[in-house]
């Protein structure tokens, strides 16, 4: 008997080794080790083949079959267990699977190529990649053209002067794609489809739809007036920056670092974009601007002002970094977020001001106190799903401006080290964690950049160093006038 008692006691100790202690944790798996180890981020979890997976609660009501060994790179977990800092080892005691990835995905996107399918004759064949995925579209797939909301009032118009043979629509404002010529960059694509073991998405369906600017759209941006009082970069004064609706910001008095925000932004709006039309309603007027703000923080506005605080300078390492940052905050504005928020919980949303809309993406306060407002409706998957995108498309304008992709996630490891793996509370986002978010883009990275040729890939640390000092000179001469 004591022999049976030493044996259960060294088993124990195995089990829990001395220093672990108990930790939650919430990310996407980011690489598959074998059928009982598994990564997420930094972690390496074990898990012991008895250990029952938990299921998150489906609110839709609908079910979905999933088996352990059905577990892979970007599926969603939210583990505990006891943590061992010295080897990153995470012993689970319990894992929740959250089965978003292996029910039906929703999405719409801007896309900014036209598709590489082609029309045969039982129908659309093809892979192409837009909002950060790889689409796969069989002949069983619904591939359809809907008219924009002016199109369809147009169409209700002339309706009864058509028969039901000239109109070939199944659906109200519906048609099956006929020819790419309908599909131009800048096309909204809705679709819906499965994950599958690739991380490629099969499509079951397929909307393209022309990208129109609303009547509420075009007054969201007209009240975001701005008016700018530039620096005086010899005598170091800081310039203002005023947005209605949001407030005003002190612009950091560096000619050199106000040059190298704009010229790195302007590499970072995608090609399409810059290539519209100046009289075109869909061409944003980007305005890139770095104020002074002890938060580290930069948020973007549905007309294109993007503005970054002084003190992302002191967490980034390299200017692919800063790219990550920017090109997140480039894809809310370039994908509507804002406007397809609004639209997403209208009659909830319309008490709210567009100050507080704005949104802080990375930490800290917002543009105005929205701590206040981010309840409810606006926390919830749909918001989250629109700061993945975010962050799916900021991974593009890195690769097609030449930075190296890998440096996004480690933002989110910059983070973590100044503020710790907090809950943040972000607006567009209800991420629990620096963990998820890194997990994510991680995953991302694995399942559809894994063909990358990273040699040719910038990180740019030396040119970044020189507008750190130039920041941190700005800045600390505008400190010490103040005092004076």
């Amino acid at each position: 008997m004591r022999r049976l008692a030493l044996c259960c006691f060294i088993l124990v100790c195995l089990v829990e080794p001395a220093g672990a202690k108990e930790i939650k944790i919430k990310g996407y798996v980011t690489n598959i080790v074998s059928p009982t180890v598994f990564e997420i981020e930094d972690y390496r979890i074990t898990r012991d083949v008895s250990l029952v997976l938990e299921f998150e609660k489906d609110e839709e009501g609908g079910n979905v079959e999933f088996h352990p060994e059905e577990l892979r790179v970007g599926t969603l977990l939210e583990i505990k267990g006891d943590y061992d800092e010295k080897t990153g080892e995470l012993r689970a005691k319990s894992i929740k699977v959250i089965l978003e990835e292996f029910k039906k995905i929703k999405r719409a996107a801007l896309i900014e190529h036209r598709p590489t399918i082609e029309r045969g004759n039982s129908g659309w064949v093809g892979t192409f990649f837009a909002d950060g995925q790889s689409i796969q579209v069989d002949p069983s797939t619904q591939v359809l053209f809907k008219l924009t909301k002016s199109e369809q009032q147009l169409q209700k118009k002339e309706k009864k002067e058509l028969t039901s043979t000239q109109n070939p629509s199944d659906e109200e404002g519906f048609s099956p794609l006929m020819s790419l010529d309908q599909v131009t960059p800048n096309t909204f694509m809705s679709y819906q489809g499965l994950r599958l073991v690739d991380g490629s998405i099969r499509a079951l369906r397929v909307e393209f739809q022309r990208n129109e600017m609303e009547k509420g759209e075009a007054k969201t941006w007209k009240g975001l007036k701005t008016s700018i009082k530039p620096p005086s970069f010899v005598e170091g004064k800081p310039g203002e920056l005023k947005i209605a609706q949001v407030g005003k910001y002190k612009l950091v008095p560096s000619e050199e670092a106000q040059r190298y925000i704009r010229e790195l932004g302007d590499r970072l709006v995608p090609a399409y974009q810059k290539s519209l039309p100046a009289g075109d309603p869909q061409k944003i007027p980007f305005q890139f601007f770095l104020v002074e703000k002890k938060e580290i923080n930069a948020f973007a506005l549905p007309n294109g002002i993007v503005v970054i605080y002084s003190s992302m300078f002191k967490v980034l390492e390299n200017e692919a970094q800063l790219a990550a940052v920017m090109g997140h905050e480039i894809s809310h504005a370039i994908q509507e977020h804002y406007w397809r928020q609004h639209e997403y919980h209208k009659k909830k949303l319309m008490a709210l001001k567009i100050g507080a809309a704005v949104g802080s993406i990375w930490g800290g306060r917002a543009v105005t106190d929205i701590a206040n407002l981010i309840e409810g409706a606006v926390r919830n998957g749909y918001a989250r799903s629109l700061e993945n995108q975010a962050d799916r498309a900021g991974l593009e304008y890195m690769l097609d401006a030449g930075y190296d992709i890998r440096e996004a996630p480690r933002v989110w490891k910059q983070m973590t080290k100044e503020l710790g793996d907090q809950p943040t509370n972000f607006f567009w986002s209800n991420h629990d964690n620096n963990t998820t978010r890194r997990s994510y883009l991680m995953s991302e990275l694995r399942m559809n950049y894994s063909n990358v040729d990273y040699s040719k890939l910038e990180k740019k640390e030396e040119p970044y160093r020189k507008v750190v000092s130039l920041v941190n000179s700005a800045t600390l001469k505008t400190k010490i006038k103040v005092k004076h």
